[in-house]
């Protein structure tokens, strides 16, 4: 069983990121969306967690939301919404954060 984890606030101001890296399996995907995707660009304590999870291609980062932001995306896939659709689709169940 799969689940595709999608995490929206910043990791500098909460603690979901960490948390969902913590419960992810081997299966699971990670989605960064809205806020999160500051993880995408920034050095910070779980970036290399963040690049271990890319190097499987288990990271994806919304490209709409990095753009909204203007944010260059140094790690992770990103996706579009029909991407997210796809993914959504793929996995058994969804988490949001």
């Amino acid at each position: 069983m799969s689940i595709l984890h999608t995490v929206n606030t910043s990791p500098f101001q909460t603690h979901a990121l960490q948390q969902c890296l913590s419960l992810l399996n081997s299966e699971d995907c990670l989605l960064l969306i809205e806020d999160a995707v500051v993880a995408a660009q920034a050095q910070h304590p779980l970036f290399k967690e963040l690049s271990e999870l890319a190097e499987q291609g288990r990271l994806k980062v919304l490209t709409s939301d990095l753009q909204a932001r203007g944010i260059e995306n140094r790690i992770g896939n990103q996706c579009a919404y029909a991407d997210f659709v796809t993914l959504v689709t793929e996995h058994t169940s969804q988490m949001a954060w």
